[in-house]
């Protein structure tokens, strides 16, 4: 006779963000569910908002997270994101950092769209307590266009930025003519920077979710 076999298929729903409440991501009542995302939620930022999600002072997780166009997502510098898969970006997501706390966002699956990250970088005159930072980009971006976004931003030393990258052959920092420039950041490299008043220079881009090596 014909055997019977029965499946139990459970479709779990996207967990949609609605921001009844506030911009804080950690208010349960700005969530769909009425609960806060968890490692295993797919999560939908999804339309236009009168109050846009935050992430601040929360350690934030999902499994996969959709940000859509004309969405906004914002972390400040005192958070951090982490999602076990996918993270799609159709609109525009914001880290900040300051001086002392730097937000983060770890992505273990594939990551697709832009991202911006306001990196603080240390003011170029020591006497103000400040110097030179080492700083690596965290998204795929070219010289030329971090100078457009930031050139304002970072010192100028003579004819250069005060912005180099190491010439592991000749042993010495090479800096970026203000004239024009070539090239873009080779991931896991750091390059020394300064601002000429201690500020916040953007890298935007497809960020990186592998590991990286660099020779040294």
């Amino acid at each position: 006779s014909p055997q019977t076999t029965t499946f139990d298929l459970s479709i779990k729903e996207s967990v949609n963000w609605t921001g009844t409440t506030s911009s804080d991501w950690a208010d349960a009542s700005n969530w769909s569910t009425g609960a806060l995302p968890t490692s295993s939620d797919v999560v939908a930022i999804n339309g236009i908002f009168t109050n846009n999600p935050s992430i601040s002072s929360t350690d934030a997780v999902a499994k996969t997270i959709i940000v859509g166009t004309a969405s906004t997502l914002t972390k400040d510098e005192t958070s951090s994101l982490t999602v076990s898969g996918d993270f799609t970006n159709d609109g525009t997501v914001t880290l900040n950092s300051t001086a002392d706390d730097f937000s983060s966002l770890i992505v273990t699956g594939t990551a697709t769209g832009d991202i911006t990250y306001n990196r603080y970088v240390n003011v170029y005159d020591d006497t103000a307590g400040g110097g030179w930072d080492l700083v690596c980009s965290p998204v795929d971006m070219t010289i030329a266009d971090f100078i457009t976004a930031n050139g304002a931003n970072i010192e100028v030393l003579g004819d250069d930025y005060a912005f180099s990258q190491f010439n592991n052959a000749t042993g010495q920092w090479e800096r970026y003519a203000t004239a024009s420039q070539t090239g873009s950041f080779t991931t896991g490299q750091g390059y020394s920077m300064a601002t000429s008043a201690g500020a916040t220079v953007a890298f935007t881009g497809t960020m990186e979710t592998t590991s990286q090596s660099i020779n040294i």
